[in-house]
């Protein structure tokens, strides 16, 4: 090989290694930019799923305090007659229109009673929503096997909101749909439930008697006996009401015939 050839390849050997090296030097220098670059789109995304998971945190927070519940007063104003205070907000409710009425202080939707005299309680068979109704708690004690589950409960959550008659358990609203029957469960809701002995007792207002409940809340009350759905714990036999009459809490056996009214927790 030739001597000018030798130095030709020296050169460009020398000249391959100083560029790989300006090469690295560069990727070394401009390496910092380049993570830099992919940890600002990494911070983006996470941004973007931040703000997300913020919107529907405040959306939850807001439906949450939307659904916060007050306790209502015992129905004395606050302070009362006699400068005592403590007796909670006002009772205030909402005729709904559609036999129930909603609790302003609880949001509790209430099932409400007809009359004796209204033509749904007179002759046949009565409507679950007549007042003077009488249902047992249970058949088989302690077992929730009475007419309070099985009849009146089952009533409100399986047929049809306009016409009580027509069974829509297995069908839901296209069997009700297909007639008069508007959909299926009392007030297009199936979720009805007894109200435990404190929730039924939110109702009461103690500066009323005969019967103890607030004026303004629509439909009739008995001044009677009401079923809960709270078992006594010192006898599975026995269950808690509520007395209507003076807003008295006490229990009976579960055999018994007593009155019972709907309530809706939802919304």
């Amino acid at each position: 090989m030739k001597r000018g050839t030798r130095r030709q390849i020296a050169i460009g050997i020398t000249v391959a290694v100083m560029g790989a090296m300006m090469w690295a030097a560069a990727a070394e220098a401009f390496w910092p930019f380049f993570r830099a670059k992919h940890k600002l789109r990494e911070c983006r995304a996470d941004l973007t799923t931040c703000e997300g998971d913020l919107g529907t945190c405040e959306t939850d927070l807001a439906a949450c305090e939307a659904n916060t519940q007050t306790y209502p007063g015992d129905g004395y104003p606050n302070p009362d007659t006699h400068g005592v205070s403590g007796h909670g907000p006002a009772l205030s409710y909402t005729d709904n229109g559609d036999l129930t009425a909603t609790d302003s202080n609880t949001g509790f939707m209430w099932e409400l009673k007809l009359p004796a005299s209204d033509t749904e309680c007179t002759g046949g068979t009565p409507s679950v929503h007549c007042v003077d109704n009488l249902y047992t708690w249970s058949v088989t004690l302690p077992d929730a096997d009475g007419t309070v589950f099985e009849e009146f409960l089952w009533t409100l959550n399986n047929t049809c909101a306009l016409d009580e008659t027509v069974d829509c358990e297995a069908g839901g609203d296209a069997t009700c749909q297909g007639g008069p029957g508007g959909e299926c469960g009392f007030a297009g809701y199936r979720d009805w439930e007894i109200p435990n002995i404190k929730v039924l007792q939110s109702i009461v207002d103690y500066s009323e008697f005969n019967p103890a409940n607030d004026p303004s809340f629509p439909g009739v009350t008995a001044a009677s006996v009401y079923w809960s759905a709270t078992t006594a714990a010192f006898n599975s036999g026995f269950a808690w009401f509520v007395d209507f009459l003076d807003g008295g809490v006490d229990f009976d056996v579960k055999v018994f015939d007593l009155r019972v009214r709907g309530v809706r927790t939802g919304p």
